[in-house]
């Protein structure tokens, strides 16, 4: 039995349900990726789809290799199966990485000069939702890319062809040293890891049996249920176990992973949870030592403390919407080495491929604090929230945030429109997009002083109480 006829037969699926256009769920085709929740907008059929319109898109750029890896999510087994399914049928040629990191499987892509790479994960959210994280090119397939993706399965504009699938042994070995190479650490270090039962468990293992320094891990049974704590690093509550181990235990930092390892939080020695743009600003400090001058891209979500440090440090800050995808394309316009997110995501040209690594970020904070061991520590961070969620629905989120800009453009406040809106005032600024991860408004606030707080919170509350009747109330709730 051939490959593809093998994979037809496990997949169970006859000409006649091929033959039957079915689009996608339109809430899964977001803006970065595709991303549902298994069983209820996304299904086995849909990665199948998925893989024979990708497979279509490269066929028809006379382009062909494509690796595919998955995270720990029970369903991604099943999802990756049926998208190289998909992949081979419409002629490519598939390189199987299997239970693998992204940044794993980024480094695939961009080592072994492939067409394209697709990771199967559902990234920090839910145990029950997953996606398809896509790169063509070197480049974010996402956008507009994505909705022609759908349109093309809806059609079921597909080419039939025949591809092949290929399993590489040595891809991982090779990411693993290529995360150490480079570095000095200093012996005198106690560091404490928190997998979070996620995917980046053997890369962890890998890397901290190879360094020096007392190394901790928590949680490092890979288990697709999570049942230690949500794939969210970025949540401090999440962090709380790992934040205590860090204090009561005397050791120096902590690092957690979301859990395709794309994402990381920081703990300092102290137990305290660090805001990404706070840590961002740590290492924006240590690479503009090196490169004066250089550009440094943070997203819009980010404090105005880290753009003026930025400045102040000889570097010319760039804001950009949020969102891996329009990170690294706004890199790859600019020719910038150094960008960050307050999601938890750290992208590296310098010494390192560009595409955001959670682990190649914690050996970035490592070898800073092998220098000094309080560089992360007392950290400023003013007057502002963390980031945080409220629950929206899926169809309602984008024109809220639109109202509320449109009645803030005809005030002609100060704002920026380059994602949701971020109006700056005499009491200091906030921010409110429509998250493109999840069914939410994303909301930030930065005041000069608790009575600023106060007044700006009290000014949100007014333009989300007829959409968010408890609004005050989540305000009131959200820690200063």
């Amino acid at each position: 039995m051939g490959i593809v006829d093998k994979f037809r037969s496990l997949l169970h699926m006859n000409d006649e349900e091929n033959k039957t256009p079915r689009a996608l769920a339109p809430e899964i085709l977001r803006e970065y990726d595709i991303r549902g929740v298994f069983g209820k907008n996304l299904f086995e059929k849909d990665a199948y789809d998925i893989g024979r319109a990708f497979g279509t898109v490269l066929a028809r750029k006379n382009l062909k290799s494509v690796c595919v890896g998955r995270d720990c999510r029970n369903s991604s087994d099943a999802l990756a199966r049926n998208l190289t399914n998909g992949l081979i049928n419409a002629g490519a040629d598939v390189i199987s990485l299997g239970m693998r990191s992204t940044p794993t499987t980024d480094y695939a892509a961009t080592t072994l000069k492939l067409d394209a790479g697709i990771m199967i994960t559902g990234s920090h959210n839910p145990p029950d939702q997953n996606g398809f994280k896509i790169v063509l090119e070197n480049s974010p397939f996402c956008g507009e890319d994505i909705k022609t993706l759908g349109d093309m399965i809806a059609r079921k504009d597909f080419f039939e062809k025949n591809g092949r699938e290929v399993v590489l042994n040595k891809v991982f070995s090779n990411y693993v040293a290529a995360l150490l190479e480079g570095f000095k650490f200093s012996d005198d270090v106690k560091v404490a890891w928190d997998i979070g039962n996620g995917t980046t468990a053997d890369a962890v293992k890998a890397v901290t049996a190879a360094i020096p320094g007392k190394h901790h891990l928590l949680f490092e049974e890979i288990d697709g249920n999570f049942p230690n704590r949500p794939p969210d690093p970025i949540v401090a509550k999440n962090i709380e176990y790992l934040s205590r181990f860090v204090l009561y235990n005397g050791f120096d930092i902590g690092f957690a992973f979301d859990s395709d390892g794309d994402r990381l939080a920081v703990v300092d020695s102290a137990g305290r949870a660090l805001f990404s743009d706070q840590v961002f600003e740590v290492l924006a400090i240590e690479f503009l030592k090196k490169n004066p001058g250089a550009q440094v891209i943070a997203d819009i979500k980010s404090s105005a403390r880290l753009f003026e440090s930025i400045k102040k440090h000889s570097g010319v800050p760039i804001m950009e919407r949020s969102g891996h995808s329009f990170i690294k394309k706004k890199m790859k316009e600019t020719g910038a080495l150094l960008a960050g997110e307050m999601s938890g995501h750290f992208f590296f040209k310098d010494r390192w491929f560009g595409f955001d690594d959670g682990i190649y970020a914690a050996l970035r904070c490592l070898e800073i604090v092998g220098e000094n061991k309080n560089a992360f520590n007392n950290l400023e961070r003013g007057l502002i929230t963390p980031e945080f969620r409220i629950q929206c629905e899926e169809n309602a989120k984008f024109g809220i945030v639109n109202s509320i800009k449109e009645h803030l453009q005809s005030k002609k406040a100060d704002i920026v429109e380059i994602d949701g809106v971020r109006i700056s005032t005499k009491e200091g600024w906030w921010l409110l997009r429509a998250s493109n991860t999840q069914n939410a408004l994303s909301l930030r606030i930065e005041a000069n002083s608790v009575r600023d707080m106060k007044k700006l919170k009290k000014e949100i509350a007014g333009y989300l109480v007829n959409d968010v009747p408890n609004i005050a109330e989540i305000l009131e709730k959200e820690g200063e």
